[in-house]
């Protein structure tokens, strides 16, 4: 049905391009409002790249097109655009003028890419022009008008799982929804186990199986395929069957399906170089998301979210749980709407970068270099300001923190890298001593946008966008320092870093001076400001008058030295009643730990909640019984209940195998296994036991070493725990109460002891 003058808001689900009969095609594929399907297609759309204008016109006759243009590289030179059919065309003339000793700008910004953030499109967007409708849901555009949008989606989740043989052949696979689970089944092998509620089609044998399944797919006609390992594991064992079974592999809007791999090699710090099967999921038209990547993407930790796997046919639904529990799925739109990367992507801040930056470049009448031309770094860049704590017990702690540090001093200083490579008739300079131009920059202008954006999403309580836009500003500072970005410069990433310890070590002075009060501690964004004895009733006010007077101050100062509108706003953030930083474990004892600490807030009810930072209690690393033993020592310290009669009940029900399910050490495993040669960490002993070895170890310290928890033989080693969970633990707290752990699991009290 022909669809004249049509205007479609959509949301971007997947995006293609190819050289295809010397043109480049992109296909795009979007969720519509009303559920439809949006297809569109593009052919008249040019790769492109910029040169310097004084490059011969001998040297860019591949281009179809050399177009003079109002832009600059960063240097003042002018540049002409250059076009071309194909991609591979594009690419071989960069490689060409390189070669010949030409420099060019953004020949290494993939076309598609490209084409999406000229377009402003992230995410949602809009679509006009003539249309086609086929079938019951899919709108067909070619070459339509894209923009930007403002649509929030509702997209439809199909979880999946799959249950084979040791030779790959599929038994059983079963797809869940919101309203639904369907198993398929082959033949009546006795593996498979279904619900008795779920709906089961019995199938003859695999081949039937696998065109039932795809049928559904179709039929289902789901935005998202979701699963746990989906790709690496079902999808593809699911395409390898198919292709033994003569079946095409299409669970895709269209055809063209497939499960890629590649490989993905990595440097270690002691040379050695590992490399790593990767595998992606290309499917027309739906987004196909694997849950544990999703997770860490979203800073959830798989091993929390672990789902039944006591039947592969029963996990399916239990994924779709976990991926609506974490929800992932409206983190990833939100993340999508303001950073430019698909719903499955999973990392990356210098892609977004990009996204933001070099359109608004472009209308400023810039173009940036390859990222291959970055100069590498001489230095090491500076990092935050770490004040050196002072270890002990403290009374009344409160904490104050700058609102978004490293974003509000960008915005403060003007500090940008179109203005830092400029000439500017008017320009701003900070405690590091660079300068920025006042009247041209750019990312100060995208993060006031995001932090207005994010306070309206605070307003109207949405946690997924407010979380999207804080992470995305947050990452603006680490991409300026990444070599891996186009924009990377040693003066920038410094000059952020720097002015940040300006800051901190000039407010920590002025409260000091101002209140008359201590400052145990500061660590590049945080101050904490020992109040003592006594003051718990006025901590609030006196937190909040602190607050204000500094900030107060700070936007004084600032102006007056520097010529600079503070952006800067110091929150007062919580008041610990008992506060505690250890000493550094192995040096002096009046030298405290950095970013390590554990505050207690006290309730009126005298319930007292821990805060822990650093410490045993806080890393995954340690056994669960250390961070009981730590939680309970503070929770007693805290609440200045003796100790003793606890620690020696704790070693001595260690001692008689009272706690052996809490002594499981984690560890994941980070490298191959085969490149621990010289020096083997106790989780790579006990990896090598097992016949295959999972990425996370658990394993036990025996008295015959380490040994995984599956292949247990040997007698725990009790002493070791004892050595190496409990007496760390302990003695950090202990020695500040006149106490010593040996001493006290010995029995050899002093004679004249309390």
């Amino acid at each position: 049905m022909y669809m004249p003058n049509s205007i479609l808001d959509c949301f971007l689900l997947t995006a293609s391009c190819r050289d295809n009969g010397g043109r480049f095609e992109i296909t795009l594929w979007g969720a519509g409002e009303l559920g439809e399907n949006i297809r569109i297609f593009i052919n008249t759309f040019h790769p492109l790249f910029f040169c310097h204008k004084s490059v011969p016109i001998s040297e860019t006759q591949t281009a179809s097109e050399r177009k003079q243009l109002s832009m600059k590289s960063f240097d003042g030179k002018e540049l002409d655009c250059l076009y071309f059919n194909t991609y591979a065309q594009m690419q071989q003339a960069a490689k060409r003028m390189k070669e010949a000793g030409y420099r060019v700008f953004e020949s290494d910004v993939n076309p598609l890419d490209r084409y999406l953030m000229e377009r402003m499109v992230s995410g949602s967007m809009t679509v006009s022009g003539e249309a086609r409708r086929s079938g019951q849901s899919v709108i067909n555009f070619t070459n339509p008008r894209l923009r930007g949008g403002t649509f929030t989606p509702k997209l439809k989740v199909l979880s999946i799982g799959a249950d084979a043989g040791e030779d790959g052949t599929i038994y059983g696979i079963t797809c869940a929804d919101e309203s639904q689970t369907r198993t398929f089944i082959a033949g009546n092998n006795p593996k498979n186990r279904v619900n008795a509620d779920d709906d089961v089609c019995f199938c003859k044998d695999e081949k039937q199986l696998l065109a039932n399944f795809l049928t559904h797919i179709k039929h289902s006609d789901s935005d998202i395929i979701i699963g746990w390992k989906v790709i690496d594991a079902t999808l593809r064992i699911i395409q390898e069957r198919c292709e033994k079974n003569g079946i095409r592999f299409d669970i895709g809007r269209e055809s063209g399906s497939r499960i890629v791999s590649a490989e993905r090699k990595r440097t270690w710090r002691d040379g050695y170089t590992s490399t790593k099967t990767v595998w992606h999921a290309r499917v027309p038209g739906r987004v196909v998301m694997d849950v544990p990547a999703m997770l860490k993407a979203y800073y959830h930790d798989p091993n929390n979210y672990q789902p039944d796997f006591s039947d592969s046919l029963t996990n399916a639904k239990s994924v779709l749980g976990i991926f609506n529990q974490a929800e992932i799925l409206p983190n990833a739109i939100e993340r999508s709407r303001r950073s430019g990367r698909l719903l499955d992507s999973t990392g990356g801040s210098v892609a977004p970068f990009d996204h933001l930056y070099l359109p608004r470049l472009h209308r400023a009448g810039f173009a940036a270099g390859d990222i291959a031309d970055i100069a590498q770094p001489s230095r090491a860049l500076p990092g935050g300001h770490v004040l050196d704590p002072t270890p002990g017990l403290y009374e009344n702690v409160l904490v104050f923190d700058f609102k978004s540090l490293y974003p509000s001093i960008i915005m403060t200083f003007m500090i940008d890298p179109l203005g830092f490579n400029i000439n500017s008739d008017e320009s701003i300079s900070n405690p590091s001593g660079t300068f920025f131009s006042k009247d041209n920059s750019i990312l100060p202008e995208i993060i006031r946008e995001l932090m207005a954006a994010r306070a309206q999403a605070v307003e109207q309580k949405n946690p997924y966008l407010s979380q999207a836009i804080k992470i995305l500003m947050n990452s603006f500072y680490g991409v300026l320092g990444s070599t891996g970005c186009r924009f990377f410069s040693e003066d920038i990433a410094s000059t952020i870093t720097l002015t940040g310890q300006y800051i901190l070590k000039a407010s920590i002075e002025h409260i000091e001076k101002t209140n008359g009060k201590k400052v145990i501690y500061g660590d590049t964004d945080s101050i904490f400001v020992c109040l003592g004895e006594g003051m718990g009733d006025q901590a609030d006010e006196i937190g909040t008058a602190i607050s204000k007077e500094t900030g107060n101050w700070l936007h004084r100062h600032l102006n007056e030295r520097f010529g600079a509108s503070s952006k800067l706003e110091l929150n007062y953030e919580i008041h610990y009643n008992r506060f505690f930083i250890p000493s550094l474990r192995g040096g002096d004892i009046g030298q405290g730990a950095k970013k390590h600490y554990c505050g207690a807030q006290i309730g009126e009810d005298g319930a007292i909640e821990l805060t822990f930072k650093g410490m045993e209690s806080a890393r995954s690393d340690w056994t669960d019984l250390a961070k009981e033993f730590q939680h309970e020592l503070f929770i007693k310290l805290f609440s200045r209940q003796p100790l003793e009669d606890y620690v020696i009940s704790i070693a001595n029900q260690l001692q008689n195998g009272g706690f052996d399910e809490k002594l499981v050490y984690r560890k994941r495993m980070r490298k191959d296994i085969g490149s621990y040669t010289s020096n083997v960490p106790p989780h790579v002993q006990a990896a090598k036991q097992l016949d295959a070895p999972p990425r996370l170890i658990k394993y036990y310290i025996t008295q015959n070493g380490p040994q995984p928890i599956e292949k247990l033989t040997s007698p725990l080693d009790y002493q070791h725990y004892i050595d190496s969970q409990l007496r760390p633990v302990a003695d950090s707290i202990l020695w500040w109460t006149g106490k010593d752990f040996d001493r006290l699991t010995s029995g050899q009290q002093d004679l004249f002891g309390e």
